[in-house]
Formats: structure tokens, C-alpha cells, sequence
């Protein structure tokens, strides 16, 4: 298991199974439940009136309920919807931890109802429960005990369910955590006194930088804080070997795309530099009308190369991949350098 999020939809699996099987266990036995209600309403005040009816339908409707629900969090939870935006909310992870826990106090009453329901209101324990009528009805049915078990075990599934989605909730919130101090470890804690002079650098989306300008700071005026390249708060020190491994996997994956576009990069260069090198051997002083043209023609061709938007967006977009593939490498490499009795080199 690789993540919190997935042993969520691991447990909503096994719990959309069970509940599943509580339905079909509890609908095979609907006319035995009624059928012990009426043997009761036949022996009349004898017992007492002491049951009053099967809740049957109560544990089909929980059953139902949950099941839905369920349904409904496991797709939610293999979108990308799930894992790029609720996982930032923080409001979500203790939602679904009470959701799950909400389901785990209606399957506790689900059970104790089939319970009520199989014992015919307590009945079964009572003296009169020798005759022959009771008797039948209050023999436990295999099927009956199988629903009870798997009511009682779909309650505890939806219990570990909560508590995985509170330990998911601690983690995320350990994660934002960590971001915001390498965040301030960049750009400097927000108290932090400013001297008279401050170097500002900044840097594209793509992580390329544009300069530092180096002014002087009035006093009372707070400069803008920089901002740093996004792999750099997305990727910090690494903790653990999983999330080595995702760090391996992020890196194998963009690694695969930078290659591709590095090739392209340097094919397009190939081919500018050889237009530029036939430009350059033209002549510069031209004898006609038509050479003169020839020649403007093949340095337009050259300038619209080079400023191409697409060829530049690639070349941006490759120098930002080195940069962060060299950042998550790095961070790689330091975990295994401080990792006891590591044999695994990158």
C-alpha cells in the first residue's frame, strides 16, 4: 500500500463486498422474519406483547444507504478531482472520516435491529420459547448468522475507515506543513527584520530566473517576496523510502519527456544553424535586384525560426525539466547518502 488515499479505496472495496452480502443474506430470509412475527401474533398476549415486528426494512434500508455512499466516495476517490482538490481542501479528509464513522453507528443499529429481529424481540430467550411454534422460528438460520456476521464486520470496516481517513487528514496537514517551511526557509520568515538594502530574485512558472535587482527599501515599505520555482516547495527532503519511491517515479516519468524534447530542441538548433550558416555565405553585396531579395528572404526565414513561439516554448520548457529533474535527483541522492545500511544508489 503506497498511500493513506488508497487504503481508503482498498476498505470501500471490502466494504461495498460485505454490505453487498448483508443485503443478500438479509432478503433471502425477509418471509422467515415475518413468518416469526406471525407465529408471535398468534400466541396473542401469552408472550406478553413483547415484539413488535421485524426491522428488517430498517437494515435493508442502512444497507442500501451505505452501499450508495460507498459507491459514490470509491469512484469519487480514483479522479484526479479527488487527489488535486479535496485532498487540499481541509475540510475534506475529517468529512470523510465522519461519513465513515456516521455508517459505522447506523451498521451498530443495523445489527442490534437484525439481532431484535432473529431473537423475535427477546422472546426466544424466554420460558415459552420451548413450544413448538417458537422453537421453529427461533432456530438461527445459517444464512441469518451469515448476515450477522457480515454486519458486524462491515461495521468495523467502516470504522477503519475513519480512522484511516484521520490519519490521511494528519498527514496532509504534516505535508502542508513541511511546504510552508520550505517555503519560508526560501523567501525568510515574515518577521523577519530588512536591511537596508534586499536581493530580489524572480522566477517564471517554469522556474527560469529573471534577474536579481538589488534597491534600496524605504522604511515602512515591505518588499514583495519572491518566489521560488514550484518543484522546489513540492519536493522537499525526502522522509521515507515511499516517498523515495515516488520521488523515483516522478523523476523516471518527466525524465522520459525531457529526453523527447531535448532531442527536438537540439534537431530544430541543427537545422537553424545550418540555415544561418548557407545565410552568412551569401554574398553581402549583392549584384541585382533578385539577389538582394534572396538574401532578405533567408534572414526573415532565420529570425522567424528563432523567435518561433512553439521552438521557444520548448527550449523553455526543457531547461525547467533539467532544472527539476537535477532537483529531484539531488533529494534522491541525499536520502540515500543519509539512509544506514542503504546498498540502493541512483
Amino acid at each position: 500500500m503506497k498511500s493513506w488515499p488508497g487504503l481508503l479505496r482498498v476498505l470501500g472495496g471490502l466494504e461495498l463486498l460485505c454490505g453487498g452480502m448483508v443485503f443478500a443474506c438479509v432478503c433471502a430470509y425477509l418471509q422467515r422474519d415475518y413468518g416469526g412475527y406471525g407465529g408471535e401474533l398468534l400466541l396473542g398476549g401469552a408472550l406478553g406483547g413483547g415484539y413488535g415486528g421485524p426491522l428488517t426494512p430498517f437494515v435493508l434500508v442502512v444497507a442500501s444507504l451505505a452501499w450508495l455512499l460507498t459507491a459514490v466516495l470509491l469512484g469519487l476517490g480514483a479522479t484526479t478531482y479527488y487527489r488535486g482538490v479535496l485532498l487540499e481542501a481541509p475540510w475534506w479528509p475529517p468529512t470523510e472520516s465522519g461519513l465513515n464513522g456516521l455508517m459505522f453507528l447506523l451498521y451498530l443499529a443495523a445489527a442490534a435491529a437484525y439481532i431484535h429481529t432473529v431473537t423475535l424481540g427477546g422472546l426466544c430467550y424466554s420460558p415459552l420459547a420451548g413450544g413448538p411454534l417458537l422453537a421453529a422460528f427461533c432456530r438461527l438460520a445459517g444464512g441469518q448468522a451469515a448476515a450477522l456476521v457480515f454486519l458486524f464486520l462491515t461495521a468495523l470496516l467502516y470504522l477503519a475507515g475513519s480512522l484511516v481517513a484521520l490519519k490521511m487528514w494528519r498527514h496532509e496537514v504534516a505535508r502542508r506543513r513541511r511546504e510552508r517551511i520550505a517555503f519560508e526557509d526560501e523567501v525568510g520568515p515574515p518577521g523577519r527584520p530588512l536591511g537596508r538594502a534586499t536581493a530580489a530574485s524572480a522566477f517564471t512558472e517554469g522556474g527560469e530566473r529573471l534577474g536579481a535587482l538589488i534597491c534600496s527599501i524605504p522604511p515602512g515599505l515591505v518588499p514583495r517576496p519572491c518566489t521560488v520555482p514550484d518543484y522546489v516547495v513540492k519536493y522537499p527532503a525526502i522522509r521515507s523510502g515511499r516517498q523515495r519511491e515516488e520521488y523515483r517515479a516522478v523523476f523516471s516519468d518527466q525524465h522520459a519527456e525531457y529526453r523527447e524534447l531535448l532531442g527536438e530542441v537540439r534537431e530544430a538548433r541543427r537545422r537553424l544553424g545550418e540555415l544561418e550558416a548557407a545565410a552568412r555565405r551569401l554574398p553581402r553585396h549583392a549584384l541585382g535586384r533578385t539577389d538582394e531579395s534572396r538574401v532578405a528572404r533567408v534572414w526573415r526565414e532565420v529570425l522567424r525560426k528563432k523567435r518561433d513561439s512553439a521552438f521557444l516554448e520548448k527550449q523553455r520548457r526543457c531547461r525547467y525539466l533539467k532544472k527539476k529533474l537535477t532537483h529531484i535527483k539531488r533529494q534522491i541522492q541525499d536520502y540515500d547518502r543519509g539512509a544506514r545500511g542503504s546498498a540502493v544508489y541512483f
